[in-house]
């Protein structure tokens, strides 16, 4: 099993530029059966779900339900339960929203985004990889420039310290190739993405994107992490 840094990015660049269905392959066989796929169900998760289940039909698919998604996502998950066979492990706070709620007062989200993030994202992010020794998610680079420099393998931690792989087998792919598989093969995806919306979270947080704007201009809209990231895939904002 590959896990030691320079051998994983030896690897990575071996990778890299191959089919996400080759790395996939090398993933799910890699790290079985220790290994999962996270997603939020935007387009790109909905794509990797399809063609990990095509290799594997018992795979592992994990989300984070904040409590704040959308009702289109959750009629998603539904769909994809459905077509494909498989149950979405879900993972939630262990604050609950209405604890949150109750103790940090209700909008969190306009007052400290990071906070809001840390308790319902990561916290639980962090549970669901803990036993796993990789971790399969649908970033791709031309997302933005938080995501500009993702390898397709990358070596991150458990708290105490054990190895953890990310995989990104879309990482070289663009927009137009994720819709292009997803059309092509008729996966399922949130309606929100025909509304204008690209890049999906949680709804209080989640504005419709305009011509020319960054896909993710539509995440926190209007605060200082406008565009930014959550720290679910750097696992960061822990406690």
């Amino acid at each position: 099993m590959v896990v030691d840094a320079a051998a994983l990015a030896e690897r990575s660049r071996e990778l890299e530029g191959r089919p996400p269905e080759e790395i996939l392959a090398f993933a799910l066989a890699e790290y079985a059966p220790r290994v999962a796929i996270s997603t939020a169900f935007g387009v790109e998760g909905c794509a990797l779900v399809d063609m990990a289940v095509r290799l594997d039909a018992g795979v592992k698919v994990f989300t984070v339900d904040t409590g704040y998604l959308f009702a289109e996502t959750y009629e998603l998950v539904r769909r994809l339960e459905q077509r494909y066979g498989i149950t979405v492990e879900r993972f939630s706070g262990s604050v609950s929203r209405e604890q949150q709620e109750g103790t940090l007062g209700e909008r969190l989200w306009e007052r400290d985004a990071e906070r809001c993030c840390a308790l319902r994202k990561v916290e639980p992010t962090v549970r669901a990889v803990r036993g796993l020794d990789a971790w399969i998610a649908g970033l791709r680079r031309d997302q933005g420039p938080s995501r500009a420099g993702i390898g397709i393998l990358e070596r991150h931690d458990h708290d105490d310290g054990t190895p953890l792989v990310k995989v990104n087998p879309l990482a070289c792919w663009t927009r137009a190739d994720t819709w292009r598989y997803v059309v092509a093969n008729g996966v399922p995806y949130s309606p929100l993405l025909d509304q204008g919306y690209k890049s999906i979270g949680c709804w209080p947080c989640t504005r419709p994107v305009a011509d020319g704007e960054d896909e993710r201009a539509g995440r926190w809209a209007g605060t200082a992490n406008a565009g930014g990231e959550c720290g679910i895939h750097t696992l960061s904002a822990r406690k």
